[in-house]
């Protein structure tokens, strides 16, 4: 099977760094730090089930442990098996990592209070994300949480090389997620 445009990147970074943070692509640890906190900020995942898409190395994982969030199961899938085996290795309490791309199984998404996905859209286009982001809400006991690169950052986008990623249209994607949730 041909390797999908959005997998690209990750699949030569995962071939240059192997499966660490490196290969996730983040510019930095702090800013997926940041990304995770807004979620905790908003969202108690005591209790429940939750469901990571794209985890790479289980670092959402391992952020809801150390801030002592009591979760009744956590699963990882990323579509990197560099990623996956890092992940694992952790073996952190009440967790579970598979190598899954979520673009060809939807059905992944079943049977979980929360699905979180973080920067895992940013190298997708816009339209490809949305549909995940869909699928997400039709599958969530309790929600989705989410987060994008935002074209209302006020960047001039001829200046910034985000390379793989992109940014969302970010009205188009509030207008989207309001329609699936109040």
């Amino acid at each position: 099977m041909t390797t999908p445009d959005y997998l690209k990147p990750y699949e030569q970074a995962v071939s240059e760094h192997g499966g660490t943070f490196d290969a996730t692509l983040w510019v930095s640890k702090v800013g997926q730090l940041l990304r995770f906190q807004a979620f905790l900020d908003h969202i108690d995942f005591n209790g429940a089930s939750i469901l990571d898409v794209g985890c790479g190395i289980g670092d959402f994982a391992q952020y809801l442990i150390e801030k002592q969030i009591q979760f009744s199961s956590f699963h990882g899938i990323d579509a990197m098996e560099a990623m996956v085996q890092t992940a694992n290795e952790k073996s952190y309490p009440l967790c579970t990592f598979k190598a899954e791309d979520i673009v060809f199984k939807p059905k992944s998404l079943q049977g979980y209070d929360w699905i979180t996905i973080s920067g895992t859209l940013n190298a997708m286009e816009q339209e490809q994300a949305m549909a995940i982001v869909r699928d997400s809400f039709q599958a969530a006991e309790s929600g989705v949480a989410f987060n994008f690169l935002s074209n209302q950052c006020g960047r001039d986008p001829e200046s910034e090389n985000l390379y793989p990623a992109r940014r969302f249209d970010t009205i188009q994607m509030l207008q989207m997620a309001f329609e699936l949730t109040p």
